[in-house]
């Protein structure tokens, strides 16, 4: 029996591998057109074969065809069609035909030759492509001189830097496909090198997601073994409706979350304290709402997204398992913007505002959650799910068994963004970001019968304030800067009263725990095209961190207080870093990058060295469509670490800490090795890694609530494991599988005697398989998401003694000999989603159905144990032990809306 989960898996490989072979089919065309018209023409093809045609109505207009042909294969079959009409045609994939006017200005870019010893070029030119109308950077627009070699693609920010020998009589060509291209003279340009190309959309027949698909696609690979997200092409999440940043990244490979939370990610083994969360440059330490269900970051705001799995550059440290990226929204506007959206727990808005046309726009944005209590059907489920086995669940059971008693939990979160861009002089662009998120939870149990009175009150209130200077310039066609400033605060508030008795009084016992981060980042980025074969980026960070946690308590009565800890520690990091990229031939890329950490008043210096390789067996291409092979070993070093410590409130927001003379920084090496291929409608990508942490904290362990973990700072971790992602992309259907496989062991010499065992997070297998279905202005989605269990230990019951009870000298408690030997059985859960997407001239959006866990299976993802013994004044001769079971949310639905004007 256990066989037939190698049988699925072959069929699903061979399925999966003859439908992309059968996309690489040409197909063959028959017709008989006698002096028909053109639109008549494609809308035969289109309807009787696997094909789609894409061309601008003025350039077929009163164009009329006459071909008689059959079984012709797709290029002679549409070399005959459009034989003396003026027109020519481009095949994209074998399916996808743009019709264009036979001139010069409509052949495609030649391809760009890479010359070893080419000469240092005569004359360069640089400038920023962006979308006419909305003032975005397109990202992967050309430029190119025409009719020689030279010719470039823009970056993420639309940025293009492009030099040769050519001449000041040549022209300069500027496209993106799905835009009309420009043409300008070179002479005029050389006055003012870097400007500003604004082009316009071509608008073809052709339905605007198949326009969305050419140009880009949600996920693109970036350097260094890392991926670049789009928001704007991100489609709906099956489940979960509206886009969520964190979420749309466990749909990679290595990227998970054990608790199925949202924002809690756990990247190839590791924790989620290991995770660097960047919003414009402000780290980010309080990620997610909801105690992690949502993200912290306003779906309307978000841009772009570059996450790093590991092996990430030298620019970027202090974390090892990840680094998010996140940039909110950029460009300048003509004309001022808006959305509005909600779902069934949030409102979210923004308006953008252009105080200076295409110089200066303020970004305004704010989410708030307009349901604080249990009257929505999602806001249970949901707080289900991260409330079970606390003792909010365990009151809860409480309330019908008598009418005295109140319970009554009450959560409430929000954030807001504001961002002000504007143009410096020449190139430069400046960004001032603020950024504050906050979430609280109010939980009051009471009993009162006009008799007796007694309640209890837990309070938690997190919040993260940033803001940051963002700066960068063209200093010349070949240096570029980014400076940046940020600062961070997180305060994590925790709060618990008790009184009985005498109503007027605030309280008998009071006990509060105080945890606060603040943190100051200065980053000097440099980057230096000293050749065509050779890249170097340099620069200096200083990060000034100070972590507090104090725990107090106060008792009204008897007017004494105790500050039991009070552990503030500061500290002062200097980092120079460097990285040298270097195209060692025509098919292989080499990255060597080296970071040296200096705290200067501890004399403490930790060095990172890193090595990265892309090697390209069949050679570049032109239009990115490329099989590689890459790998990368690096050292990593981290500074902060987490504490988690829920008691039994069962929930809450970690502690955040930084290591100091007592508490060693957590060291990492790892190493990964894979291959990737990458069309514009597919894409592959495999990797092997392996990941060796050590200096770790019992602190951070995820384990049973009755058990002592201790304060140690002496653990390892081994994490290994292999990431498979492929996704293709139809006409009007795409499909998306990720798979992981993975490992991880812990060992502490303290814990387990001294033996390695399973952590909480270790997930063996991982598999998401996302599909995704167009149809007029429908977008249907669906997503299968199949996972082993996650391990959980076995107590025994043992006898110890009990100075407090007055009958017995003894009383019983859990002891766990062996950590994590068991493993919850495997979760299978359905997500699905159905949305209407409108667009007018004046704005456009979309409102749907998302059903989290459409079949409502009972997965499980926790299990504790709770021994219950008789009274202290009482015999203590028996016990009972509960098995207590964490499960998932149910069938969840889900309504949302958003519009953008």
């Amino acid at each position: 029996m256990p066989n037939y989960r190698i049988i699925i898996l072959f069929f699903l490989c061979y399925f999966w591998v003859n439908s992309l072979l059968a996309q690489n089919t040409l197909p063959t065309l028959s017709a008989n057109f006698r002096n028909t018209d053109f639109h008549t023409a494609i809308a035969f093809f289109e309807k009787n074969y696997p094909v789609s045609f894409s061309y601008d109505d003025d350039a077929v207009e009163g164009v009329r065809v006459t071909a008689v042909f059959r079984n012709f294969e797709l290029p002679d079959a549409m070399k005959r069609l459009l034989k003396g009409t003026g027109l020519t045609f481009e095949i994209i994939d074998n399916q996808y035909i743009l019709i264009k006017k036979l001139n010069a200005e409509s052949q495609p870019m030649p391809p760009i030759p890479q010359f070893p010893n080419s000469p240092i070029p005569a004359l360069a030119l640089c400038g920023t492509i962006l979308d006419a109308e909305t003032n975005e950077p397109l990202p992967g627009a050309t430029a190119y001189i025409k009719n020689t070699p030279h010719g470039t693609v823009t970056e993420a920010d639309g940025k293009f830097k492009l030099e040769g020998s050519f001449t000041k009589d040549d022209s300069l060509i500027v496209s993106y496909l799905g835009y009309k291209q420009q043409a300008h003279l070179v002479r005029p340009l050389l006055v003012k090198k870097c400007q500003d190309y604004r082009l316009r959309v071509d608008v073809m027949n052709i339905p605007d997601v198949l326009i969305q698909d050419f140009a880009t696609d949600m996920i693109k690979l970036a350097d260094e073994g890392g991926f670049h997200f789009d928001k704007q092409k991100m489609p709906t999440l099956p489940g979960w409706g509206e886009p969520d940043v964190l979420r749309s990244l466990q749909l990679l490979p290595g990227i998970s979350a054990a608790d199925e939370s949202g924002s809690r990610l756990n990247v190839r083994g590791g924790t989620p304290d290991q995770n660097l969360v960047l919003l414009d440059g402000i780290p980010i330490y309080h990620t997610g709402h909801f105690f992690g269900l949502y993200d912290a970051f306003n779906p309307f705001i978000v841009d772009e997204v570059d996450v790093w799995r590991g092996n990430f550059g030298a620019e970027y440290g202090g974390r090892n398992s990840s680094v998010i990226d996140i940039a909110a929204k950029q460009g300048y506007g003509k004309k001022t913007s808006g959305g509005i959206g909600m779902n069934l727990l949030s409102l979210q808005g923004y308006v953008d505002i252009p105080l200076k046309k295409d110089r200066v726009s303020l970004l305004i944005a704010l989410r708030r959650s307009y349901i604080d209590g249990l009257q929505s059907t999602a806001y249970k489920s949901f707080f289900n799910q991260i409330f079970q086995n606390g003792k909010i669940a365990l009151q809860e059971q409480a309330v019908n068994d008598s009418k005295f008693i109140t319970w009554n939990p009450a959560i409430s979160f929000g954030d807001a963004n504001l961002k002000l861009r504007w143009k410096g002089k020449k190139t430069a662009e400046n960004a001032l970001s603020f950024y504050n998120t906050n979430d609280q939870l109010n939980y009051r149990f009471a009993f009162d019968d006009s008799t007796f009175f007694t309640e209890t009150e837990d309070i938690i209130a997190a919040s993260n304030f940033g803001m940051s200077w963002q700066h960068s310039a063209q200093w010349s066609p070949v240096f570029d800067i980014k400076y940046s400033a940020a600062l961070s605060a997180y305060k994590n508030d925790y709060t618990f009263i008790w009184n009985e008795e005498d109503r007027l009084r605030p309280f008998i016992y009071r006990y509060t725990t105080n945890n606060s981060m603040g943190e100051f980042d200065l980053n000097l980025h440099h980057n230096w095209k000293i050749s065509d074969r050779h890249r170097a980026s340099f620069g200096y960070q200083l990060k000034v961190q100070e972590a507090s946690i104090v725990f107090r308590d106060t008792n009204a009565v008897t007017l004494t207080g105790n500050l039991s800890t009070n552990d503030t520690v500061r500290t002062g990091l200097h980092t120079f870093y460097a990285e040298f990229a270097w195209q060692a031939t025509q098919k292989l890329d080499l990255t060597l990058g080296i970071r040296e950490n200096l705290f200067p008043e501890r004399g403490l210096y930790y060095s990172e060295p890193r090595l990265g390789f892309n090697w390209f067996p069949f050679g570049k291409k032109a239009d990115g469509s490329n099989f590689r092979l890459k790998g990368g070993l690096g050292r990593y070093w981290q500074f902060v670490f987490q504490i988690i410590d829920f008691g039994d409130l069962g929930v809450g927001e970690p502690l955040w800490a930084l290591a100091d003379e007592n508490i060693p920084a957590q060291e990492l090496w790892q190493t990964s090795f894979g291959l990737s291929m990458e069309s514009k409608t597919a894409l592959l990508d495999m990797e092997i890694y392996r990941k060796k942490n050590r200096n770790l904290t019992s602190l951070n362990l995820r384990l049973e609530n009755s058990f002592d973990r201790g304060f140690n700072f002496d653990g390892e971790s081994t994490a290994t494991g292999f990431d498979f992602l492929l996704r293709k992309r139809w006409h009007r259907f795409s499909t998306w599988l990720a798979y992981s496989l993975g490992e991880v062991q812990t060992q502490f010499p303290e814990l387990n005697g001294g033996k390695s065992f399973p952590a909480r997070h270790d997930v063996r297998h991982r598999l998401n398989w996302v599909n995704t279905l167009s149809w007029k202005n429908w977008e249907f989605a669906a997503n299968l998401n199949l996972r082993s269990g996650t391990p959980y230990s076995i107590p025994s019951v043992v006898q110890k003694p009990c100075p407090d009870c007055t009958a017995d000298t003894f009383t019983y408690a859990l002891a766990f000999d062996q950590l994590n030997t068991a493993r919850l059985p495997g979760s299978v859960r359905l997500d699905l989603s159905a949305t209407w997407k409108w667009k007018k001239r004046r704005n456009h959006g979309k409102v749907g159905l998302a059903v989290y866990n459409f079949t409502n299976r009972r997965n499980l993802l926790d299990k504790d144990y709770l021994l219950e013994t008789p009274a202290l004044d009482q015999p203590q001769t028996t016990y009972n032990l509960k098995e207590l079971y964490r499960l998932a949310a149910g069938a969840t639905p889900s309504i949302f809306v958003m519009t953008e004007w």
